[in-house]
């Protein structure tokens, strides 16, 4: 803010001084035409009128030998001051255009120049920045409150009273910024409260139906597999919303460290591959594993969810590096992406093109935000050979 401040504050000086300037130059050269003078002490007066036989001379034109840019001053200014080892001499036409004599007043003493101005043009133009900045200033210090105020509020999500005064030109803006703060603030609260209260009320009736189902044992085989596996599906999705509004309003900043690569990429592929038939193949070509743990073992669960889901027999997992950047990258042997993959990152959404991938959605959208918090970039592609989903992260070793 500061570094605007002083670009507005320095165009706004040099523009008004240029302008000053301008209509100096034009008041002098074509409003205020002077005549051409010349300055006489007083006290030269009194000798040139005693004394008028020896100090003024009437001389023909043709008696000058003068070179011609002399003349050309001459004939232009019917004027001309000579400075000769007598003295300065003056130089005065005729009015009479045809009269050919020339007026020679001298020798004379010619006055200082008058002194310089600069002094007072400086005290005026620091007078004209003052001022801007007595304008200028305050807003830019309510705009740096704001400013800081916004940065507050994107770490902690907290709502903000901003100490603008009301006679303050962004009074109106800091109280809309205030009143938003707060309204989303709100909004976190009620997320984070609707989270814990869907964790606690859906979670406990599918654990009582889970002990009832193992309580009964003339259940058909195939019902009883069938409610488990929409009980499983009712879970998986619960987890992802809880994982949801877990990555949408992160508050404190990830800290990277490093772990074992193989242990914790073997772990991760072996909680999924208890739940299905679909073989989980991984290459792990790194020894250290540069992450945040718990939100990267999320990212990895998900990946590994939607491969192990759209999946006809093998998902493979890959972690290789790059000089400073870390590639994890799961592709299948399923249907592949859609061309509208790209959609299926934002929240709650599904393709349009393609009704197999449309559980993709809030997955990717959690890889992503994971990804982004890592300072990295997610890619998604249909694998060259396999057809099915082909999806690349990339994120530096440290933050």
């Amino acid at each position: 803010m500061r570094k605007q401040f002083f670009r507005l504050y320095a165009f706004i000086i040099f523009s008004v001084i240029a302008a000053l300037i301008a209509f100096g130059q034009i008041y002098q050269n074509y409003l205020f035409e002077q005549s051409p003078s010349i300055a006489l002490p007083i006290s030269q007066w009194p000798a040139l009128i005693e004394d008028k036989s020896n100090t003024m001379a009437v001389l023909e034109r043709q008696e000058l030998a003068l070179p011609p840019s002399l003349e050309q001053h001459l004939n232009t200014n019917k004027m001309l001051t000579v400075s000769q080892e007598e003295g300065n001499f003056v130089y005065l036409l005729s009015d009479d255009a045809s009269s050919n004599k020339v007026y020679r007043i001298g020798p004379i003493t010619v006055a200082p120049p008058q002194e310089e101005h600069s002094i007072y043009f400086l005290l005026a133009y620091s007078a004209i920045a003052l001022l801007v900045m007595s304008f200028i200033w305050p807003v830019f210090k309510d705009l740096a409150r704001l400013k800081r105020a916004a940065r507050r509020f994107a770490k902690e999500k907290k709502a903000f009273k901003t100490n603008v005064k009301p006679s303050s030109t962004v009074y109106p803006l800091a109280q809309t910024l205030s009143d938003m703060s707060e309204r989303i603030s709100k909004f976190i609260q009620l997320h984070e409260d609707l989270s814990r209260i869907i964790s606690h009320e859906i979670r406990t009736p599918l654990s009582r139906m889970r002990f009832i189902l193992s309580l009964h044992n003339d259940i058909d085989d195939e019902l009883e597999q069938t409610i488990h596996r929409n009980i499983d599906e009712i879970e998986n999705r619960l987890c992802q919303y809880l994982d949801f509004a877990r990555v949408e309003y992160l508050t404190k900043p990830l800290e990277l460290k490093g772990i074992d690569a193989h242990q914790f990429i073997s772990l991760e592929a072996s909680k999924n591959q208890v739940f299905t038939d679909v073989t989980i193949e991984t290459q792990v070509a790194v020894k250290q594993l540069f992450c945040e743990p718990a939100s990267f073992s999320v990212l990895v669960q998900n990946l590994l969810f939607n491969g192990v889901k759209y999946a006809q027999n093998k998902v493979v997992l890959t972690l290789t590096a790059d000089g400073d950047n870390q590639i994890l990258e799961v592709f299948d042997d399923g249907p592949g992406l859609p061309n509208d993959a790209d959609s299926l990152l934002d929240p709650f959404s599904s393709s349009k093109e393609s009704a197999v991938a449309s559980g993709y959605g809030l997955g990717l959208y959690i890889v992503d935000r994971i990804c982004l918090w890592h300072g990295g970039h997610l890619t998604l592609n249909n694998h060259s050979q396999t057809g099915g989903a082909h999806i690349t992260v990339v994120w530096p070793k440290t933050n």
